[in-house]
């Protein structure tokens, strides 16, 4: 669906950068970006590719994430976090070449509740706490919690209270302070819940870092969006951070898209359903 929906528009938007596989995946690599267009609407049906060529495509998009991330940031990516990916689990090895070593993963079983974490320097990096649809990181000094709501949770203000103060209570019990930072696919039915409800479940006041309604992501050229899921209509995706205790320095978004080669022309495809989001704070 989320392919589908960008290859409506054929124009060229979807800006590659040079990446060099041989190479550790945080070297920035100078060039210039290629711009392509999608590739034709039901290239990502169901059965279209194998495993062996859609893991390639994983790969292909984290190289390109941590391009994009050093010409957004100025500098290399401290960590990157995938959800819905067991990075312990055999078939997904290879992506510590691609993505950064792995700091650790958690599952519960199913891998729509499953985090990869991912780090150059891996002793930066400590692993808090994980439940059903979050897992806890204190990277340097900032207190991450990456999320994967169920929407049994999301969409009832109550019970998404009672979930964020529960990690809240993990963090500050293990001695490391509040939380600092929630990122990921929080399946938020209005932009302003997660903020709302965190600031409740933890007494402090939590903001959007992202406030625009228009999303451009770093790896698009003149092409918008309205939201970060499938069809471009909810803003699931945030970075929400504790305005008392970090400062934001730059936040962003990158598409669901990663180069493909079709017919032996230059192209992207969707391969998740959700954009991904970074963003640079200070303590």
């Amino acid at each position: 669906m989320t392919h589908n929906h960008q290859a409506s528009n054929q124009d060229r938007w979807h800006l590659v950068m040079p990446t060099a596989d041989g190479l550790r995946p945080q070297i920035p690599i100078h060039g210039p970006a290629q711009l392509v267009a999608q590739a034709p609407q039901g290239f990502m049906g169901k059965n279209q590719h194998s495993d062996a060529q859609f893991l390639n495509m994983i790969e292909g998009k984290a190289r390109q994430t941590h391009q994009h991330l050093y010409r957004s940031l100025g500098q290399t990516c401290d960590l990157l976090v995938y959800g819905e990916m067991d990075g312990s689990n055999s078939e997904w090895s290879s992506m510590q070449q691609h993505a950064g070593n792995l700091v650790g993963s958690n599952t519960t079983g199913k891998a729509c509740n499953s985090f990869s974490i991912h780090a150059a320097n891996t002793t930066q990096h400590t692993i808090l706490g994980s439940g059903m649809g979050w897992t806890a990181v204190r990277s340097g000094n900032i207190n991450v919690v990456f999320v994967h709501v169920p929407n049994s949770i999301a969409k009832k203000q109550s019970d998404a209270i009672s979930f964020y103060r529960f990690i809240n209570n993990q963090v500050i019990h293990g001695g490391y302070g509040t939380i600092d930072l929630v990122m990921g696919d929080t399946n938020q039915g209005t932009d302003s819940f997660t903020e709302d409800v965190l600031s409740r479940a933890t007494g402090s006041t939590f903001s959007d870092a992202h406030s625009s309604a228009s999303i451009q992501p770093s790896d698009s050229y003149e092409r918008s969006f309205s939201g970060t899921n499938s069809t471009a209509s909810k803003k699931y995706d945030v970075a929400i951070y504790n305005t008392s205790t970090i400062r934001v320095n730059q936040v962003g978004y990158l598409s669901q898209s990663t180069p493909v080669a079709v017919n032996d022309a230059s192209m992207s495809a969707a391969v998740t359903d959700h954009m991904g989001i970074f963003i640079s704070v200070t303590k």
